[in-house]
């Protein structure tokens, strides 16, 4: 196989992974044990499924080219990447529907405001669509349009409800980075050599870091609490530019100099991560709750039917970036 054939495929890896992420982004809550007792209600109709499907295939295949649904994929039960693609939508949508029961359950509709600019761009939409691409997708009216968009803004506003009461707020403390320099050796004698050269007054400890260190990492960022070893309590209790006396972990000696007591930025990029982590490990335990008394299941026919490489002139790939300019700015 040629090394242009495995780089492109490589990237088409990486870009299924984006797309994924940013698509599925409502149904990360798979692989629980079933339970419940699975929702007697209708699925979405053809020409609505096929506004999501349509849309996201064109907006792959306009980047990928067709090719890309015929390509294998390892790991699935599913054996191309166009199978893979169909099961992952379907369990998307089956997911925006369990999100709109709980939406029925707790009272959360969309509201004069919102539904105006859920018209704004369901109409956007579907004048801009072309008859090839209304075709492909389901001959859908405009109607079906709004309905879609009202769906997945509903599940939306649902999944932030389940978070509104949770606390994600950390502390400085709890989030924070700091950045040292530091000198590997294996030999103690040297080490203590090198800790009286580095703190002798005007020293240069990055020359001697260069020099001596075994470790070709010479700068190192901790986050507080990500481990509990004797290198993380002195690189701790550090202050700017202070230098640790040598001390031994695992066979080696180290000396540490503070860079940064208080990383500033990667402490807030850190702190960002970890409160999204809260919030959405929160999301998921109350998605899957709810998830495992109300199974949703589509069974119409038209899923084994979806022919991925039908209508080629249909090109239109921007149902949810129509979403995004439109409606969520109004959230």
């Amino acid at each position: 196989m040629s090394m242009a054939i495995l780089d492109k495929k490589k990237r088409i890896r990486r870009f299924f992974c984006l797309i994924l992420s940013l698509l599925f982004l409502l149904s990360s809550c798979k692989g629980i044990a079933i339970s419940g007792k699975t929702e007697n209600i209708p699925g979405y109709t053809e020409a609505q499924a096929m506004i999501v499907v349509g849309s996201e295939r064109n907006r792959i295949q306009n980047v990928m080219g067709k090719e890309v649904w015929d390509l294998p994929v390892a790991g699935q039960v599913e054996k191309t990447y166009g199978e893979y693609f169909l099961a992952k939508t379907k369990e998307f949508l089956q997911d925006i529907r369990t999100l709109n029961l709980m939406a029925e359950e707790k009272g959360i509709i969309a509201n004069g405001t919102e539904m105006e600019s859920i018209r704004t761009a369901a109409n956007a939409f579907y004048q801009s669509l072309s008859e090839e691409d209304k075709a492909f997708f389901g001959n859908c009216s405009l109607k079906d349009v709004v309905d879609m968009y009202v769906a997945y803004f509903v599940a939306e506003k649902t999944a932030k409800s389940l978070l509104a009461n949770v606390d994600t707020e950390l502390s400085a403390a709890e989030a924070k980075v700091i950045s040292v320099e530091q000198i590997v050796v294996q030999d103690e004698n040297l080490a203590k050599e090198l800790e009286e050269k580095v703190k002798l007054a005007g020293a240069n400890f990055s020359y001697y870091a260069r020099q001596y260190s075994e470790d070709p990492e010479l700068q190192k960022n901790l986050a507080f609490g990500e481990r509990e070893d004797e290198y993380a309590k002195v690189a701790f209790s550090l202050e700017d530019n202070e230098i640790s006396s040598v001390f031994s972990q695992d066979g080696k000696y180290y000396i540490l100099k503070c860079l940064s007591s208080y990383d500033e930025e990667a402490t807030k990029e850190r702190k960002e991560r970890l409160e999204t982590a809260i919030r959405s490990l929160h999301f998921q335990e109350s998605y899957e709750a709810y998830q495992k008394e109300h199974i949703v299941r589509f069974r119409e026919p038209f899923w084994k039917e979806i022919d991925l490489h039908s209508h080629e002139g249909s090109t239109a790939d921007y149902f949810f970036s129509y979403y995004q300019e439109k409606v969520a700015e109004v959230k």
